[in-house]
């Protein structure tokens, strides 16, 4: 007789939930961080190339576990050299075939990041294109390293920017409209609100090649404790 089998994992979700919420209450402690502002001139040739993006896919979702309207990964031309001479894939050349069609929106997401991080903007191997999206919590198992995050739209300044767990009773959001928040996406994070209504593009740029960096903290930059 081996006793009761363990419990599911919903059942371990809700009571982990449950302890939280005695532990902290209803609400965890938030705090803020402003990212780096993007030039207006560089802004607006970003802001071009997404909404062209946007008109030629009527359907893009790479990610289904991801709630977004549109969204696609663009892998570097190196990186999916890289895997198709090791693999040969299908996958690999239509990484490629994907990078050609939308390499004036890379050029111009790489200006960006130049801005900030001109380091970044000559290494980064992989830039995820957005629209809508919304929440969604997750972990990047996949990145080296920190990710830069950057959103553009209509939606209300102070919202819809990246929130992620600085530690278990702490959220930390990175305001990135218009400007370039740096991130470490192997810790917890998610879009904060904003009204759905309004338009939200973002990018993501982040490394999945190369010497694995340690994780040191969540966000890079000043927090601000409201």
């Amino acid at each position: 007789n081996y006793g009761a089998p363990p419990a599911g994992r919903a059942e371990v979700m809700a009571l982990l939930l449950k302890e939280y919420q005695q532990k902290i209450g209803p609400e965890r402690k938030l705090v803020r961080s402003l990212g780096t502002p993007i030039p207006s001139t560089v802004l607006e040739s970003v802001r071009t190339e997404l909404e062209a993006w946007s008109d030629r896919y009527d359907k893009f979702q790479e990610r289904p576990m991801i709630r977004a309207s549109k969204y696609m990964v663009l892998r570097s031309p190196t990186e999916a050299e890289e895997k198709m001479i090791k693999l040969g894939s299908r996958r690999a050349h239509s990484a490629i075939r994907k990078y050609q069609q939308n390499l004036s929106l890379w050029a111009a997401a790489k200006a960006a990041m130049a801005t900030v991080d001109k380091d970044f903007a000559d290494a980064f191997t992989g830039l995820a294109v957005t629209k809508g999206f919304v929440g969604s919590p997750h972990i990047d198992t996949t990145n080296i390293g920190p990710f830069y995050g950057l959103s553009i739209g209509d939606f209300s300044d102070g919202t819809g920017g990246v929130r992620v767990e600085l530690d278990p009773v702490t959220v930390c959001e990175v305001n990135t409209k218009n400007r370039l928040g740096r991130i470490d996406g192997r810790f917890p994070h998610f879009v904060a609100p904003y009204d759905e209504g309004k338009t939200r593009y973002s990018l993501i740029f982040y490394l999945t090649e190369g010497e694995i960096q340690a994780k040191t903290t969540a966000v890079f930059g000043d927090i601000i404790d409201y």
